[in-house]
């Protein structure tokens, strides 16, 4: 199975190769800065984490398709380094960064719509029950529930949508993919894998949501929180805000390398790529050292 083969293969892979956790790392002290945002007036930490957010989301698809390029090489047997990590950055990030765009665009929308619509719902209970208050008979609870039952759907759909494109950037860098060719192979390779990926999601969503409690928790203790309008920022204490800073750095570089790796060894089983030369390997080899510089496994 798919899944078990990933899990299986992706410890013995970061234990061969340790050099997979530096990008992970290196993009966690990126983000160290942030976590002492809220630490400053109000106003600043909003405009800081806007600009962050805006930086990040040109900086994030440099680490994402460099490290999967890592972590191919490794999949193949091929020796990697922080040479071969910039590279795959460079080669692949244009096509990762526009699909990247494309999806947090689109989640923004979405977002927006959703908080638009349930702003109007909330308005229009608010209307119904002044209504009924005045004599006048207002919506009955099957329609609100319709109603509800019918947003819950869209956004079902929505998050049903975002996790069939979740391995564009795999298709892009293992298969070299363009953008648009990405996200279709993405939604192919999840159609006709929906068992395994099912589990795969389940898993994700477990480990992920664990990993994101413990940091949510860690942080809450290490930092103190925002201040109110018009109250004296509070300053962390150095201790914990150092220990905190270094245990998120380490925590995120171990999860999200682990997470990574396993990724890219669960689409290769899934698209076939280790059975047989895959588009990226074929390539790889007919460039010789230009592309791999390492030895290939027989197949």
């Amino acid at each position: 199975m798919a899944l078990l083969e990933a899990l299986r293969e992706a410890p013995r892979l970061l234990r061969k190769q340790p050099i997979l956790f530096v990008p992970m790392a290196i993009f966690a002290v990126l983000q160290t800065p942030q976590l002492f945002l809220e630490t400053i007036d109000p106003v600043l930490s909003l405009v800081g984490s806007l600009l962050a957010t805006g930086l990040f989301v040109f900086v994030t698809p440099v680490f994402y398709a460099g490290t999967i390029g890592m972590a191919n090489d490794a999949a193949i047997g091929t020796p990697t380094s922080l040479g071969r990590f910039w590279r795959h950055a460079k080669e692949f990030y244009v096509s990762v960064l526009v699909v990247y765009l494309f999806i947090t665009v689109a989640t923004f929308a979405f977002g927006f719509a959703i908080s638009i619509g349930a702003l109007v719902a909330f308005i229009a209970l608010g209307t119904s029950g002044a209504l009924e208050a005045g004599g006048i008979e207002a919506v009955g609870l099957p329609v609100l529930l319709a109603g509800g039952g019918v947003f819950a759907l869209i956004v079902l759909v929505f998050l049903i949508a975002l996790f069939a494109v979740h391995f564009y950037a795999h298709a892009i860098v293992i298969e070299r993919k363009g953008a648009v060719d990405g996200l279709t192979r993405s939604v192919h390779v999840v159609r006709h894998n929906l068992k395994s990926v099912v589990g795969y999601g389940l898993l994700s969503l477990v480990f992920g949501g664990l990993f994101g409690g413990i940091y949510v928790l860690l942080i809450t203790f290490a930092f103190p929180s925002a201040p109110a309008p018009g109250e004296p920022a509070p300053m962390p204490d150095l201790v914990p805000a150092l220990l905190g800073s270094a245990v998120s750095v380490i925590g995120t570089a171990l999860f999200t390398t682990f997470f990574l790796v396993f990724s890219v060894v669960f689409y290769r089983a899934l698209i076939g790529a280790d059975e047989e030369p895959s588009r990226s390997d074929t390539t790889a080899i007919e460039h010789g050292s230009d592309e791999f510089d390492g030895p290939h496994p027989a197949e």
